[in-house]
């Protein structure tokens, strides 16, 4: 009896010293101090209104707290101060903190002391949160932060089934993408964070799970670097580097679009589900910005750029039933490189960090791109909800060994010798060549 009278209170007095700080304020109450110190309040009857806890919920990650938000007080108030409360939470003036299952672990007949420092050797990860509103303000509190690198590999390539791809991890769950589900869209970052990874992501993926049904038209209008490994796979149908070479595919994808669009006019088909066309084609565009027209300065260019505007407008509009997916992919995204009439039809955005609220405003129609840490993958995916994801990452070294078995070698008018991957991997037998003829 002694000894559970001692434990109750040694076990009292660790819970009392590691959950409150010196202000005695626990974590819920802390968020609503903070969130009154920076601003978020109103006056009502001279009274001084912040936000009000509803309710706390556990879970294995954290620990998420539902607010009332007083009137005249919005969600996008709060969210400009999400850093105030991300690092009011990680303030050093906080002692230590462990939860009632840490304290579980201790074991009453060893050096307590010793133990407690044992497992706050595993607290220096900085906490994070994700805000969030369904008509009150949700905050979850992590007590991981999010992995800095998922790696794309074969394990990955096999979580994808039909016309899924990978977006890497959220929070709490491996996120996936249907295109068949949400046929077209828009990638937007700044350089260097992810955005070309992910397409060539996409394209991996697809060739590997659908080879016999996904064809690519593939616009690279940085020069054809990116997507020149897939240059000679069977399912790519070309890889086009300016406005000129932009312009021929549209236009050759325009026609099949008015020939399929009366075909199934004429057979009374409504969509490619309906007609049980099992072929997809996925047309690409990765710095889609150079196509836009507007500030053109050479008037033969911005004819072109012009009419490439009005074919990706129309394969928006019209092209998801027909089987057609549009990827349009900018790190420079304004209302005029992403205009309005296309944007209305992409249902699905995934947006890495911009520079600015604006950039953010035009891609995710709200701020958040622009708060997004300097992690290279690190992205918003937005469909009718909105995760935060670590997009995978993929080696060239992997995509090669992916592609090989679909690479052929296409006869050139100019130049009969036969170059380039496929032909390195037929000196390896790694696959037998299909000769095409140009």
């Amino acid at each position: 009896m002694i000894l559970e009278v001692a434990s109750s209170a040694v076990m009292a007095g660790v819970f009392g010293y590691t959950i409150f700080d010196k202000h005695g304020a626990s974590e819920s109450v802390k968020i609503q101090r903070i969130a009154n110190n920076c601003g978020l309040n109103v006056r009502d009857n001279g009274k001084v209104l912040t936000i009000h806890l509803l309710r706390k919920t556990r879970h294995i990650w954290g620990t998420e707290y539902a607010y009332r938000l007083p009137l005249g007080l919005s969600f996008e108030d709060v969210q400009k101060k999400k850093k105030h409360i991300e690092d009011g939470l990680n303030h050093k003036r906080r002692l230590l903190e462990l939860t009632l299952d840490d304290l579980k672990k201790l074991h009453l007949r060893g050096d307590i002391l010793e133990q407690i420092k044992g497992l706050l050797k595993g607290q220096k990860h900085r906490k994070e949160i994700l805000m969030e509103y369904d008509g009150t303000l949700l905050i979850k509190v992590y007590k991981e932060p999010m992995p800095e690198m998922v790696q794309y590999d074969g394990s990955t390539l096999r979580s994808c089934r039909g016309w899924t791809v990978s977006l890497g991890e959220s929070r709490e769950e491996s996120v996936h993408h249907d295109f068949d589900q949400i046929p077209h869209m828009v990638v937007a970052g700044t350089t260097r964070y992810g955005k070309s990874v992910f397409l060539k992501n996409v394209v991996t993926t697809l060739i590997y799970n659908k080879p016999d049904d996904v064809r690519f038209t593939l616009i690279d209008l940085k020069g054809g670097l990116a997507f020149n490994r897939f240059s000679n796979v069977r399912q790519v149908l070309g890889v086009a580097k300016d406005v000129e070479e932009s312009l021929e595919a549209l236009r050759a994808i325009h026609t099949e679009i008015k020939l399929r669009q009366t075909e199934f006019l004429r057979k009374g088909f409504e969509d490619v589900r309906e007609a049980g066309f099992k072929k997809r084609h996925f047309v690409v565009i990765d710095e889609a910005a150079e196509l836009a027209s507007q500030g053109e300065p050479d008037k033969q260019v911005k004819k072109l750029k012009i009419e490439c505007e009005k074919i990706v407008s129309e394969i928006a509009r019209i092209g998801g039933g027909l089987g057609y997916r549009l990827i349009f992919a900018t790190q420079y995204p304004t209302a005029d490189t992403l205009p309005r009439q296309v944007k209305q039809n992409f249902d699905a955005r995934l947006c890495f960090r911009l520079q600015t609220e604006i950039a953010s405003h035009v891609v995710l129609d709200e701020p958040g791109a622009e708060s997004l840490p300097f992690v290279k993958g690190r992205a918003i995916y937005r469909t009718d909800r909105k995760q935060i994801v670590q997009t995978p990452f993929i080696e060239n070294e992997f995509i090669d060994r992916t592609i090989r078995p679909h690479i052929t070698i296409k006869g050139r008018k100019e130049d009969g010798d036969e170059t380039g991957p496929a032909k390195e991997a037929t000196a390896r037998g790694s696959h037998t060549l299909i000769i095409e003829e140009a």
